[in-house]
This record gives C-alpha cells, sequence and structure tokens, in this order.
C-alpha cells in the first residue's frame, strides 16, 4: 500500500498524467468538436470515425475518461503539496545553518574549490548578503551564506499553480455560457437570456490581391439594459475583445440583403435578412420567401450549379426559395434588377453586404485560472532564476580560507561563477584550487 501511495503522489505519476491529458488536448484541437455521428464516418472513414467516436474525441473534454484522468491529477497534485509542505517549511525555517551545511549527509557539498584571502568579499560580489560568522569546534573561524532560500518553494508552488489552473478551467468548462449575435452594421441585438444587447457599429472584410480574405474585423458595443453601462471595442479572427465581462469573438460572416415586398406598385413591407433567413408576407398569410445564398460575381459551375468566381461585385445574383402553405412554389437565382411576381406581389432583393457572426462566451472562473497562471509564472522564476545556493569558507594554519560552495539546482554554473568571481578579486591568479 505504501509504494502504490508514494507512486501515485508521485512526480512520475504526474508527468504521465500529463502526457496523456496533453495528447488529449492536442486531438481535441485538431479534431472538430461536437460534430454528428456521420460528420466523423465521413471525414476519417468507418475505422477511424468509429474510433473517434468511441474514445469519445468527438467530444474530448467532457467525456468520461478525461474528466477522471484530470480528477485524478487534481489528487496527485494536492497529495503532492500536502505531502511536501511540512518538510519545506521545516527546511526553510531551520535548514540553512553552518551546522546543516557541515553534517554528514551533506559532506558531498564540502568540495574544496579553491582558496581565498578574502572570503567575505568574494561572498558579497556573489549576491550572498547575509553572512553568518563563527567558530568551529576546533577554534577555526568561518564564514557561511545562504541565499534564494524561496527558490525551494518553485515546484511546490507549480504544482499549486496548475493545480489552480485546471480547476478553474474545469469549473469554467462547467459553468460557461456560449451566446451567438450576428447582424449588419447599424444593428442592435439581444444576447438571449442575458441583460445585454449588442450594437454592431461597424464591419469590414479585407481581401487580399487575390481576391482570398485576409482578415474579419468587427466593431461592437455592449450595453447593459438595466444599467445602462456600456463597452465599446473591435474584435477580429483570433483577437478577440472583453466587454462588460464577455468575451466576445468575431467567429463568421456571410451574405446579408435588403427583400422589398411591394403590392400594386405600394411598398409594404422591407426587411434585412441573412443568408437561410426567411420572411412572412404579412398581409398573404401562408406565403413565405427565404434568402438562401448570394453570389458577388455569379457563374454557374460545370454541372450548372451557382457560384461565384471572386468576391467582387461584377455579376450580383441572389438565390432564394419561395413557399406557400409550407411547400414550396419556387427556387431560383436572380440577377440584378430581376423580381419575383407572385399574384399582385412583387418581391426583389438590393443592397449585399456582409454580415458578422459573433460569439460571446462568459467564464466566470476566468480569473481564477487567471490566478493559477501567475503562481505558475512565479514558480517558474523562484525554480529557475532564484536558484537556492550556499557558500562556505573556514580560515586554515596559512591564514587562507578553502571555499566551498553548493546549489541543488544548476550547480555547475554556480561554481562556475564562484569562481570566476573568485579570480576577478584575485587579480586572475587561482591559488590552491583542487
Amino acid at each position: 500500500m505504501k509504494k502504490f501511495t508514494r507512486f501515485f503522489f508521485s512526480m512520475k505519476f504526474a508527468l504521465i498524467l500529463l502526457g496523456i491529458l496533453i495528447i488529449a488536448c492536442v486531438a481535441g484541437s485538431v479534431i472538430p468538436q461536437g460534430e454528428i455521428a456521420s460528420y466523423y464516418m465521413s471525414e476519417y472513414g468507418q475505422s477511424g470515425g468509429g474510433a473517434i467516436l468511441a474514445i469519445g474525441l468527438d467530444d474530448v473534454f467532457h467525456c468520461p475518461w478525461f474528466v477522471a484522468l484530470t480528477v485524478v491529477l487534481c489528487l496527485n497534485l494536492i497529495g503532492c503539496n500536502i505531502i511536501r509542505f511540512p518538510s519545506l517549511l521545516r527546511r526553510t525555517r531551520n535548514g540553512f545553518t553552518p551546522e546543516k551545511y557541515l553534517s554528514s549527509e551533506l559532506s558531498g557539498k564540502r568540495v574544496e574549490l579553491f582558496r581565498s584571502r578574502d572570503p567575505e568579499t568574494l561572498f558579497s560580489k556573489c549576491g550572498f548578503r547575509k553572512l553568518v560568522k563563527g567558530q568551529t569546534s576546533d577554534g577555526r573561524s568561518y564564514i557561511y551564506g545562504v541565499k534564494n532560500k524561496a527558490g525551494i518553494w518553485g515546484a511546490w508552488l507549480c504544482h499549486l499553480g496548475m493545480l489552480i489552473v485546471i480547476t478553474g478551467f474545469g469549473l469554467g468548462q462547467m459553468k460557461q455560457v456560449k451566446y451567438a449575435v450576428y447582424g449588419i452594421p447599424g444593428q442592435t441585438k439581444p444576447v438571449e437570456d442575458t441583460q445585454y444587447e449588442l450594437t454592431i457599429d461597424d464591419f469590414e472584410v479585407t481581401l487580399r490581391d487575390d481576391d482570398t480574405v485576409e482578415q474579419y474585423t468587427a466593431s461592437i458595443t455592449m450595453r447593459d439594459t438595466k444599467t445602462g453601462e456600456e463597452a465599446s471595442g473591435q474584435t477580429s479572427v483570433n483577437h478577440p475583445c472583453t466587454l462588460l465581462g464577455m468575451r466576445c469573438y468575431q467567429n463568421s460572416t456571410g451574405w446579408a440583403a435588403t427583400v422589398q415586398i411591394w403590392k400594386d406598385d405600394e411598398l409594404i413591407q422591407e426587411d434585412v435578412l441573412c443568408a437561410g433567413e426567411y420572411v412572412n408576407v404579412e398581409d398573404k398569410e401562408g406565403l413565405t420567401v427565404m434568402f438562401s445564398a448570394f453570389y458577388p460575381d455569379y457563374i454557374r459551375d460545370k454541372d450548372g450549379m451557382p457560384m461565384t468566381a471572386s468576391s467582387r461585385m461584377n455579376n450580383p445574383a441572389y438565390l432564394y426559395r419561395l413557399y406557400y402553405q409550407n411547400e414550396i412554389l419556387g427556387m431560383n437565382v436572380l440577377e440584378g434588377k430581376e423580381a419575383i411576381t407572385v399574384d399582385a406581389y412583387t418581391i426583389i432583393f438590393k443592397d449585399p453586404q456582409s454580415y458578422t457572426l459573433i460569439q460571446i462566451k462568459r467564464d466566470p472562473y476566468t480569473w481564477l485560472a487567471a490566478i493559477g497562471a501567475v503562481i505558475m509564472m512565479a514558480a517558474l522564476i523562484l525554480a529557475f532564476y532564484l536558484r537556492t545556493a550556499e557558500v562556505y569558507a573556514s580560515r586554515s594554519d596559512d591564514g587562507s580560507w578553502p571555499v566551498s560552495g553548493y546549489s541543488r539546482k544548476g550547480g555547475a554554473d554556480f561554481v562556475d561563477m564562484l569562481q570566476e568571481k573568485h579570480k576577478e578579486l584575485e587579480g586572475g591568479n587561482v591559488s590552491d584550487e583542487q
């Protein structure tokens, strides 16, 4: 049982768990998440798609084994920190003394590196601010110093930070809410189930010279309808913005157009439709017009299917569907100023423009993950830049001071630094080096 406990709360087991979880996260980033089963079968074949569905790689971050491994990793980190805390605290308080340094268990540290005429100045130049002076049991004077004692907490704090990040991420996944708002510049849309509304102030599609899209950028304003508080910002692909505590992502775009419905030469209805939306004719019950697609540079492919040759407005055309009493009346492409005529009604499409789809996320535990990340960064600084080190020198009969030094991490670099400072102080002459 003790063997199992030691392994369960060991760094080795933590690294194994982390490796598996990292591989799972990479798979979750490469494989589209949350699609229907037929999608994976068509994209990855019967065997590949079946394996993805069986293992749960279609929804990695919510599948039982991923959650279970994350819980086990958290338990491992908690156990590691609980077990190591008392010993680290004792070592911080009482573990750095001349007696400890000279004890038999640390005898490997006491290798004489060189002899110095002025160890006190040498140690000060090496960053040891508080030096302990005294005498050994045989009456020899000594000087001892320690620096960066906090460095021993680096690994412990790294575990703690990792635990907090995982906890924040896990709680965030469980409590995260997502919304989608789409529209054209000038429109204000409610953010469903919230007290907020989003105004799309502007939307720009930047094209490269070859007509491919370089970037989508939306200028938006979020407003709290209860307090009146509002905030504005810009969001583009891979560059989200945060407004009133909600993260706003430029998700996708498409085409919108204005549909006008005339009756006997009188405009009776006008709406802006995004591709895929429809409108019911108000005074003709059962008559529905759907705006299906827009082609800025309309042509037909070799099979006669509509497509666009470029993103330029060279030959704009609108694909529509017309329904009456839920039965399709017709579907066709309108070019230029062509119109649909149904009895006394005339329907036209005009003013094509791009709409933007903004995905809005609120994660109430982002702050917790951020705290964990800060702790991890501090831990890495402690572990790799504030390395704990000790030095010791005792006066010999000839008046010189044999010097030894030790650093658990980067020991060779520390010794090199000691020797370099010694050379500078002694004018380049190193005496009695061993």
